[in-house]
Formats: C-alpha cells, structure tokens, sequence
C-alpha cells in the first residue's frame, strides 16, 4: 500500500469516527491519534481524542476500514456524564436500520 493510499485510509477512518459521534450523541470531536493495525492483526485503524473544548470528555474507538464502521468504543467517565446529560444512555444497544 503506497503512502497515498493509507493517507486516504486515515482520513476516511477519521471521518468515519467525526460522523458516529455527531450522529450518535452529536458530539464534536477531535482525533488526536491514529494507529493502522499491521493488515494481518486487523483491518483496524485506533483512535483517540476528546470531545472539542473539552479535553478531559476522551475516547479510544476504532474504525473497521473494510466495512467502514465503528468498533472498540471505550470513553472516560467524564465523557459518559456529558453524554448522560444529553438524555443518552451510552450503552444501550443502538438498533438502527442500515
């Protein structure tokens, strides 16, 4: 895979990510890491990052870039309270037609 091409993968995956959260809990965030998995391990690449404005709302999630959905979502209790403010229960089972 040439550096272009996962280049275009990172940003993807990214905006996969900026995508769930502002649809999920519309949240604006911002990925301050992102590591590609070696192939062999997982088509994954992991993020990390914190709700704008608001370092200590964090977060890891990753992102499946074969079938381009969010996996892995781990956020700090500080992020879990704001999404609770909103009315959202973060671990309830979201089911929503594709």
């Amino acid at each position: 895979m040439s550096k272009t091409e996962k280049a275009n993968q990172m940003q993807e995956a990214k905006e996969i990510a900026l995508k769930y959260f502002k649809n999920e809990y519309d949240l604006d965030v911002e990925i301050t890491k992102q590591e590609k998995l070696a192939e062999y391990i997982s088509p994954k690449i992991m993020m990390e990052g914190h709700v704008t404005d608001h370092p200590d709302e964090s977060f890891n999630i990753s992102v499946d870039y074969e079938d381009k959905k969010t996996t892995n979502f781990v956020m700090s209790p500080e992020l879990e309270k704001a999404i609770r403010a909103k009315g959202i229960d973060p671990f309830a089972k979201q089911d929503k037609p594709e």
